[in-house]
């Protein structure tokens, strides 16, 4: 199978029934990815843009279904699409809420770079980090171990995020990345500089 156009994505989304809040969201977290991808490559990576920006739109394809079943919905959207995506796509849709700290040093590839933008978007904004996991721990930490679970988490993405910008000339919080946005109309995106 190939790596699915963002027409495909689209389509796939549209079949799965994606609510157009997470359509958003996906959205912008496939900007951001593809930016910061972008950016990557011209400072010798090798990322594929097709993969990054085909598993950001498909990134919570489960999100709704997994909210409806108590599933995973990281691992039931890779069950969604693995008939219908190539491998890489449908394995990073599967990772994209994990990380462990023995990828925070490793080499930066497709599924680090999706994954680490889906936790710059809340809802359809890009975001700190920081910002992200306080509402994410407003939303669904259950208790307390919970809460100090997903701040641990925090610290995991900061350490990657210093691990991704170490090979860009811009920072996290640049107005290239902080600026950029969505254009529900049109379904594509802008940023401030045009982008």
């Amino acid at each position: 199978m190939d790596v699915p156009s963002r027409d495909k994505c689209l389509e796939i989304v549209a079949r799965h029934a994606m609510p157009s809040h997470i359509l958003r969201h996906s959205l912008l977290v496939t900007e951001v990815a593809l930016f910061i991808a972008g950016r990557l490559n011209r400072n010798s990576c090798r990322l594929d843009l097709g993969i990054v920006e085909a598993a950001a739109l498909l990134h919570d394809v489960g999100k709704m279904p997994g909210l409806k079943t108590g599933d995973n919905h990281a691992e039931l959207g890779a069950r969604m699409l693995a008939a219908t995506v190539a491998e890489p796509v449908a394995r990073i849709v599967a990772e994209h809420i994990y990380l462990d700290s023995s990828q925070i040093d490793g080499p930066i590839c497709e599924s680090l770079v999706v994954n680490y933008a889906d936790k710059r978007v809340k809802h359809d904004k890009v975001v700190s980090i920081g910002e992200r996991f306080e509402d994410l721990i407003e939303r669904y930490a259950k208790s307390d171990v919970h809460a100090a679970m997903l701040r641990e988490k925090l610290d995991l993405y900061s350490a990657l995020e210093s691990n991704i910008f170490s090979h860009l000339t811009i920072t996290p919080n640049d107005p290239q990345i902080m600026g950029l946005s969505i254009n529900t109309r049109l379904g594509g995106v802008s940023g401030s500089n045009g982008n």
